[in-house]
């Protein structure tokens, strides 16, 4: 009887780990969507069989150097300092071919920070560049809607740490973190980074999302054989790089040490201004 038992949980319990490990097109958008699927195997089809999921590859710098979260780097002032956490929303306005004819009109919005590099941005057919639209923030709308509404893998969704603003119980009052930048400022030029020498940078309120930019872009077709981590085979990407450098562009750093949600204005629009500087095109 007892072997029996032991026999039935591992049934169970193989059953359950094959659940957790089933493959099979992810994409909502495609023909042969599979809910229960939690890896995407690149079977997914489309109406158009040239239509593929597109992938946003960023490339982290500060300046001329890598950007890594807690490396040392100076700001435009001379003071050393380093990030612990650096994070901002980008939005995905559309895309449009070298015509200027609108293909992909959906909103889209990505959570960028240095620790990941491929994100799902949308869907293309077979195009060899694109002109792609971003704003750093949350569009007006969704700006106001509950996190809770949002699937947990969505990166609206509540994050840990958290990367939304709630002040009462009306949404209107509520915002993304659009721009979220902590880290440590030597201010006493001792080399050591001590407890009391930490900023913090949280920009967000409708009234800080960012300026339209408009970044072109070659597009890679990824083959069956590509192995880019995060990037499904039989899919598409574009490049993009980031300069965290700029964000802090002229920005004393040890002397302005705080803004949260905006409550520094002078600071907080600086901020936003900065990031015009953010995002260029990837050679």
């Amino acid at each position: 009887m007892i072997s029996k038992k032991i026999l039935f949980i591992s049934l169970i319990f193989a059953l359950l780990i094959a659940s957790c490990n089933k493959k099979g097109c992810t994409d909502s958008l495609a023909l042969n969507y599979n809910e229960k699927a939690k890896k995407d195997d690149g079977s997914c089809e489309f109406l158009n069989q040239n239509t593929k999921a597109l992938f946003l590859q960023t490339h982290h710098f500060y300046d001329s150097l890598t950007f890594y979260l807690d490396s040392t780097y100076n700001d435009d002032f001379g003071t050393k300092i380093k990030f612990n956490r650096a994070s901002f929303y980008l939005g995905k306005n559309g895309f449009y071919d070298d015509s200027n004819i609108s293909i992909d009109d959906t909103v889209n919005h990505m959570l960028i920070h240095p620790d990941e590099n491929v994100y799902q941005i949308g869907h293309i057919s077979n195009i060899d560049n694109i002109k792609s639209e971003f704003y750093i923030g949350v569009d007006s709308i969704r700006n106001h809607i509950n996190p809770a509404n949002y699937m947990s893998n969505n990166p609206l969704s509540y994050q840990t740490p958290s990367t939304h603003w709630q002040m009462g119980s009306n949404p209107i009052n509520w915002s993304y973190l659009f721009i979220i930048i902590e880290g440590s400022a030597d201010s006493n030029s001792n080399g050591i980074f001590e407890t009391n020498e930490n900023f913090i940078f949280h920009i967000g309120g409708d009234q800080y999302i960012s300026n339209i930019y408009e970044i072109n872009s070659t597009v890679i077709d990824n083959l069956q054989s590509n192995n880019l981590i995060g990037v499904i085979p039989n899919s598409y990407s574009i490049n993009i790089d980031l300069n965290w450098a700029s964000i802090i562009n002229n920005i004393d750093v040890k002397n302005s040490q705080s803004t949260h949600g905006g409550g520094n204005v002078q600071l907080a629009e600086k901020i936003v201004n900065n990031c015009d500087y953010l995002i260029s095109e990837h050679f």
